[in-house]
């Protein structure tokens, strides 16, 4: 049996090498890992539930860190710009340097050339039923939708979003559609865009504190306790530097680039789990909690998802409100109108503040709330009316 050719015997090496280094990354540290865990652990849960998130994604921890995976899609990336082909992806900036999120179809939504009609009417159907069953229960419902970005901050988008002239979006829709049903609902677009730009961080998806603030004030307002907004000069200081949002991290840049946002004078207050709102979402961090109060009025319950988590239930510092519960309103963290209303029910409130972000807002086909009554002919046909197909 010959021997291997010199050229063979160095090409075995190299090979042998590339898998002793693949197999070697699992142990090293990734130079551009974040080391940290996508499940934030609350150690105000307790250590037991620190424990079962860790426990529950510690694969997703040695996946983000280890394995050079952090790095090499930066090195992919960088190698097609200097091929001059640059990657394809989610994100895109606009004149001021803001970047938005491209997915879930949000540019088009914004703009109106992407609209849902059957959505919006399930979505409006939905509410309808709430509406009539917590109103004959002494309780208020106020939808009160966090927008896209690009619904808010117009003067940061790209010049090429200012030839589209659509007429109608979904937001415009639904908001119809409440008036119609005698829902309270408030446009957080219109009230957002009047204060300073910027009112979303410009890495992320999220608002910034102040239009977090903003929001919050013009939903409690529109529940009917003005009272209870924060004066915005007060409860709201100066930018600062934080992190990176997450559309920075979804393009794996380096940890170093940094986001701004506004101080938060308002002081952490304590949560915990509570047997009326059992948890419910896939994603453990959205756990429901509830928020002791030491006013004797109204128990507040907010439906919502990552924008009002953790930050507006705290805000409740000028109500008299005895507790404040929160609830993501999703069984799903991308989806809607999956959650079981019994839970509602359970909780007894006598205010309901509906707050689903705008890009998850419309009823898929097949969502339908657990133990919500299903509209009749004649809320269906109201819903038809308010929300009409468009040409």
């Amino acid at each position: 049996m010959t021997l291997l050719s010199r050229h063979r015997r160095y090409m075995g090496a190299m090979i042998a090498g590339i898998f002793a280094l693949l197999l070697l990354s699992n142990l090293i540290p990734d130079p551009l890992g974040r080391f940290t865990w996508r499940s934030a652990l609350r150690p105000e849960l307790g250590y037991g539930h620190m424990i079962s998130v860790a426990f529950n994604n510690v694969g997703e921890f040695i996946q983000d860190n280890f394995g050079f995976r952090a790095s090499l899609p930066v090195l992919r990336r960088e190698l097609r710009a200097e091929l001059a082909s640059p990657d394809t992806r989610p994100i895109y900036s606009g004149r001021t340097g803001q970047l938005f999120w491209g997915r879930e179809n949000s540019p088009e939504q914004s703009a109106g050339a992407f609209v849902r009609v059957p959505g919006v009417r399930r979505f409006a159907e939905m509410i309808g039923e709430m509406n009539a069953i917590l109103t004959a229960q002494g309780a208020k419902l106020v939808v009160a939708l966090p927008p896209n970005a690009q619904s808010v901050d117009l003067e940061g988008l790209p010049e090429w979003h200012d030839r589209l002239a659509y007429p109608t979006t979904e937001y415009d829709l639904m908001l119809g559609a409440m008036k119609a049903l005698g829902v309270t609902a408030v446009d957080l677009r219109a009230e957002l865009r009047k204060t300073p730009y910027p009112r979303y961080l410009l890495t992320d998806t999220h608002w910034n504190y102040r239009s977090s603030v903003a929001a919050f004030n013009a939903a409690v307002t529109a529940a009917g306790h003005p009272e209870w907004a924060l004066d915005l000069s007060r409860a709201i200081g100066a930018q600062r530097t934080v992190p990176s949002g997450d559309l920075l991290r979804t393009m794996r840049m380096p940890p170093q680039i940094q986001d701004h946002n506004f101080v938060l004078h308002v002081p952490l207050r304590k949560f915990a789990l509570d047997p009326r709102l059992p948890h419910h979402n896939v994603f453990r961090p959205f756990a429901s909690t509830v928020f002791p109060y030491s006013g004797g009025g109204p128990r507040v319950l907010v439906m919502g998802d990552s924008f009002s988590a953790l930050v507006w239930p705290r805000l409740f510092m000028n109500s008299n409100v005895s507790e404040v519960g929160w609830m993501h309103a999703s069984r799903q963290v991308l989806g809607s109108c999956d959650f079981n209303f019994d839970n509602l029910l359970r909780f007894k409130p006598d205010i309901v503040i509906y707050a689903r972000g705008e890009r998850f807002f419309t009823c898929a086909p097949h969502a339908w709330p657990r133990n919500l009554p299903r509209p009749d002919a004649a809320l269906k046909a109201k819903v038809a009316a308010a929300v009409p197909a468009l040409p």
